[in-house]
């Protein structure tokens, strides 16, 4: 039989593809007549003699091991035997999910390869969800939210996921944890995962949802938080008298002692009328019964710790004033509350004519997040914008004073929209950029520095405001438009040790820091003035997280480094971080590519410092 120049398998994987009536079409013979074999490819391409797969000249025979294999069998009694080899498809790894891709804010399929999975379900626990920083916030979303290969280990312990959602729901973030879930094949038995996400629909106010699953799942757990849950939603249901037995039966239950639960129960079931008097620690159920029972909220649920809380007291009506102002204000500083929504919160305070009159002093007087909300009303109503902008540096001022300036700026800064630079309003250059700069408006700052600049040869205040401003547009500026040298940084801090005599090393050493981590070239001259032998007291990370936080951004692991990073800022985030522990999770985010992220973490690190 001639040679072919189709290998076997070849040959075999087309003689099955074929369809089986065509194929015997174009095999059928005459009885007696015997037919060469079917090319199953296309003819042979003409090539020298010799060559495989070339036909030998006479005389020469090609070496055996270049001899191509024949198409057909090489015995009648021989059958074709396909060769193909089926390798199994590897089972996608639940823990992989998630809702980001790279496009859309998430830090890619790889960012925990170097990373263990011992190590990841240890830490993600402790990630500090509270932090007032949204840049923080931001960050950890996108982290537990992103499509990513799971870290390598043994899957022992907790879910991935689980761990995840439940950040996500600590950090309340309910349409996170929704979307996690249903991008997530998750067994539908996971206790904790179903209990997470009836918790955030309770916070969100979607009680006939959270019912609703709380009715599938009543007979599939028997934890208390079920029977609870379960005896709240007989009530709403109208089912009293089944809610009466399901609450007996729960007094009965050692483990579900609660004094809270019973209290609000017998008054959404009518059997008293007195308020609820405390709770510090309210639980996602019980502010939900105490919203169907337009009950007013504890005073001291806004100490509440958990971002998820204070968005839900924010946004809860029947709130004391106080309560729903202070926790308001915690929310929007922990980046779970638009500064729009908190805008609205302090529109909503009503205040005596004469206390807008004199909304500087009865502010200034009251100190706290009512005096806030009366200076952000009285500033709508200035239409004069030297008015409005004595009204708003007293509202920075103030702001200050007690730790939250940066989210007054960000919920003020819409009000300067109609401001422009002046001369009659130099004074107030230095406030307006930098609250501008912190809201990240950065086109409407920039007009505001340059407008110093300008001015600064032949106006002593435009110096003034000059200087304040730098450190906040360097951080911020990440077209070119300042130039940055050696000098430029020397002027400015001999400018800070005269307009601030008390604590300019600090602040100073914190600046140059921050531009070092980011990669601006910072002299080694520029640190002179500010080298001491004084010792910090700052708390720094151990150093185990400091190594690992280096060595991550060095190694480029994404996944890990931003961690890290947020382990080392810690619950009070980079506004009360030590310029050490700063300039290291800002280096480490813009090592991994995060150069963004790092700007705006480096500014919160030195508002919060006082520049």
């Amino acid at each position: 039989m001639p040679n072919s120049r189709i290998s076997r398998a070849l040959a075999a994987a087309l003689f099955l593809a074929a369809p089986a009536s065509a194929l015997a079409a174009e095999t059928a013979a005459p009885a007696g007549e015997v037919r060469p074999p079917i090319r199953l490819g296309p003819p042979p391409k003409p090539a020298a003699p010799g060559q495989p797969g070339t036909p030998a000249q006479p005389g020469t025979q090609p070496p055996l091991s270049k001899q191509p294999p024949p198409l057909m069998p090489e015995s009648p009694a021989e059958k074709l035997q396909p060769t193909v080899e089926v390798s199994p498809l590897q089972a996608v790894n639940p823990e992989s999910a998630g809702v980001l891709d790279q496009s859309h804010g998430g830090f890619g399929v790889d960012m925990w390869a170097g990373a263990s999975r011992a190590m990841v379900v240890r830490l993600l626990p402790q990630l500090p969800v509270g932090a007032p920083s949204p840049v923080m916030h931001d960050l950890m979303r996108r982290l537990l939210l992103s499509i990513a290969t799971a870290p390598a280990g043994k899957p022992t312990g907790a879910s991935l996921i689980a761990l995840r959602v439940e950040r996500l729901a600590a950090m309340g973030d309910a349409e996170g944890v929704s979307q996690l879930l249903d991008a997530a094949p998750i067994p539908q038995n996971d206790e904790g995962l179903s209990r997470t996400r009836v918790n955030s629909l309770f916070l969100s106010g979607d009680t006939k949802g959270a019912c609703d699953r709380v009715n599938d799942l009543i007979h599939d757990y028997a934890a208390p938080f079920w029977q609870k849950a379960f005896a709240f939603c007989q009530i709403l249901a109208d089912q009293k008298d089944k809610a009466r037995l399901s609450i007996s039966l729960l007094r009965d239950s050692e483990s579900a002692k609660d004094p809270a639960f019973f209290a609000i129960a017998r008054v959404l079931l009518g059997d008293t009328t007195e308020s609820v008097g405390t709770i510090s620690a309210p639980s996602p159920l019980e502010i939900a019964m105490l919203r169907s029972a337009r009950q007013p909220l504890p005073p001291d649920v806004a100490a509440s710790a958990d971002p998820a809380v204070l968005q839900a007291i924010a946004d809860y009506p029947e709130a004391d004033e106080k309560v729903r102002l202070a926790a308001a204000e915690r929310a929007e500083a922990a980046g779970v509350l638009p500064a729009s929504e908190l805008a609205k919160v302090y529109s909503e305070v009503s205040f005596k004519p004469e206390e807008l009159a004199n909304a500087l002093s009865v502010a200034e007087k009251d100190g706290g997040a009512r005096g806030r909300a009366l200076l952000y009303q009285a500033a709508v109503q200035q239409g004069v914008p030297t008015a409005r902008a004595e009204v708003l540096q007293a509202a920075w001022k103030l702001a200050r004073k007690a730790g939250v300036y940066a989210t007054s700026a960000r919920v003020n800064a819409p009000l300067l929209a109609s401001m422009t630079p002046s001369a009659e309003l130099m004074w107030f250059a230095a406030d307006a950029g930098r609250a501008l700069f912190v809201a990240g408006e950065k086109d409407q700052a920039f007009s505001w520095y340059d407008f110093t600049a300008d001015a600064a040869p032949r106006d002593a205040d435009a110096r003034k405001a000059r200087a304040a401003l730098w450190p906040v547009a360097v951080l911020s500026d990440t077209g070119n438009h300042l130039t940055f040298d050696t000098e430029t940084v020397q002027k400015w801090i001999a400018t800070e040790k005269d307009l601030n005599e008390d604590g300019w090393q600090d602040r100073a050493a914190l600046v140059l820091g921050l531009l070092d981590a980011l990669g601006l070239p910072v002299a080694p001259g520029n640190w002179d003035p500010l080298v001491t032998t004084a010792r910090s007291e700052s708390q720094v990370p151990g150093v185990a997280l400091w190594t690992a936080l280096r060595q991550a951004g060095d190694d480029n692991r994404i996944g890990a480094t931003v961690l890290f990073a947020m382990l080392a800022l810690g619950e009070n985030g980079p506004g009360a971080a030590s310029p050490i522990v700063a300039n290291a999770a800002v280096a480490g985010l813009g090592a991994v590519g995060l150069t963004d992220d790092a700007r705006k973490l480096a500014l919160e690190a030195a508002v919060g410092a006082g520049l």
